[in-house]
């Protein structure tokens, strides 16, 4: 009976130990009822502490009826424990998987990955609220995108838009910003720079897609029309900056220009 009583103690024991792992884990997780974790955490070292005194004496005196109910008691409640806290742990961590990716579901756009609309819109807007801030906006339309969608199917449009945007991603400065704001028009907004400077990241947007882009068989070269307005010269509100970088992008597409800086005159 004192072999068994003290198995099943220590049996419960390694549970609560084991328990301290995904305790610690959950309590590390930020705003997610923290103190009430803690105190949890205090409680099973407290439990610990009482497992290993009910040890001493059983090693110390022989054991009787009583003490193996006790042990038995141990035993599950540390097992209890154990996988309370490890299922926890395992919950919460799924949530916090499901809301990340939900979140970034919400903001990002499916097919390219860029960020979408409403995600440029709140980036945007962190910029204008920073004192004394400037930045460049880049509005950029794919020339004949229409015609590669008809000529080669939707599919394939897609897979053009979503090389375009890991091409623009790779050569745009690394705190830059870009987003597709619908259908082939898409943004890059350079935080801390000049219009003139934007025209460097410009160029090496157009540079990067004069590279052929293989579509069906066919190797396809994708034309950009770039607009560029400076903020706050060019406009001091997320919607006029953009309606100048639009006017700018529209200007170079008409006039069949590669980018056009915004000027008062193109209105």
């Amino acid at each position: 009976m004192d072999t068994l009583a003290i198995v099943l103690v220590i049996v419960g024991l390694l549970g609560l130990i084991a328990s301290l792992v995904p305790t610690h884990q959950v309590c590390n997780i930020p705003d997610h009822q923290h103190n009430g974790w803690l105190v949890l955490l205090s409680m099973i070292f407290m439990f610990i502490f009482g497992y290993l005194g009910f040890l001493w004496t059983l090693f110390t005196h022989k054991a009787d009826t009583l003490d193996l109910i006790i042990a038995i008691i141990f035993c599950g409640g540390g097992g209890f424990v154990w996988l309370v806290t490890k299922m926890s742990r395992e919950t919460i961590f799924k949530l916090k998987k499901t809301i990340k990716e939900k979140h970034y579901q919400a903001h990002h756009d499916q097919l390219t990955g860029l960020p979408n609309r409403n995600q440029f819109y709140e980036e945007i807007d962190k910029l204008i609220a920073t004192k004394d801030q400037v930045f460049s906006c880049l509005m950029m339309d794919l020339d004949d995108f229409k015609m590669i969608n008809d000529t080669f199917g939707h599919a394939e449009g897609d897979h053009v838009l979503q090389v375009v945007a890991d091409r623009i991603i790779k050569v745009i400065p690394q705190d830059g910003i870009s987003a597709r704001l619908g259908g082939d028009e898409l943004t890059v907004v350079l935080p801390c720079t000049l219009a003139e400077d934007a025209v460097s990241t410009a160029r090496a947007i157009q540079n990067e897609l004069l590279k052929e882009i293989s579509c069906e068989n066919h190797s396809l070269i994708i034309g950009v029309s770039i607009g560029i307005a400076q903020y706050p010269k060019d406009g001091d509100s997320r919607k006029s900056i953009m309606k100048s970088a639009d006017t700018a992008m529209y200007h170079a597409k008409k006039n069949d220009e590669h980018y056009q800086i915004y000027q008062t005159h193109l209105v």
